[in-house]
């Protein structure tokens, strides 16, 4: 699957090597996750959990997944899911990061699509109304799938500068 989102531009990758050992990397970064299942549906809304908190997910003694929460009145909602495994080197970690979106933004973008198809079905039997219908689910599925690329990009900058973060304070 992680070919598939390669191919079409909504995976990327990142490996981060950091000046510490990789039992106080998942420290850290455990102060800061709270403690959720990986299918980030629970029933717990995300403006529930505490501030302190900035992510949800699941943290292991080398590896992660986790999201960045939702905050109230928060318009940014296209935050992807970070996979990471932490291998140590001499007391210098490296970190090896996925970016991905979450299924339920991949169903969202794909239900968006099936619209398209239906709506262009439509227009081809329904004339000048049914084309104008057409072109507005085009440029709808097309801005989603930016809106889903564009939130992996500024994931990976802000994921990359919060592990610099952690790392570098005492």
């Amino acid at each position: 699957m992680n070919s598939f989102f390669k191919s079409i531009g909504l995976y990327n990758s990142l490996i981060i090597d950091l000046n510490i050992n990789s039992a106080e990397l998942v420290q850290r970064l455990m102060k800061v996750t709270y403690k959720t299942n990986t299918t980030f549906i629970s029933l717990e809304k995300d403006t529930t959990i505490p501030t302190r908190f900035e992510y949800r997910g699941m943290i292991d003694a080398n590896s992660f997944t986790i999201k960045r929460r939702g905050r109230l009145f928060d318009m940014n909602r296209s935050n992807p899911v970070f996979h990471g495994t932490i291998s140590d080197n001499n007391g210098i970690s490296s970190v090896l990061i996925e970016f991905f979106p979450s299924g339920f933004q991949i169903l969202n973008w794909f239900l968006i699509l099936c619209f398209c198809f239906v709506i262009a079905f439509v227009s081809i039997t329904g004339g000048q109304q049914g084309l104008m219908a057409g072109a507005v689910a085009l440029v709808i599925a097309i801005t989603q799938y930016f809106i889903l690329k564009r939130g992996i990009s500024r994931g990976k900058y802000e994921f990359e500068r919060e592990l610099i973060y952690i790392a570098q304070k005492p």
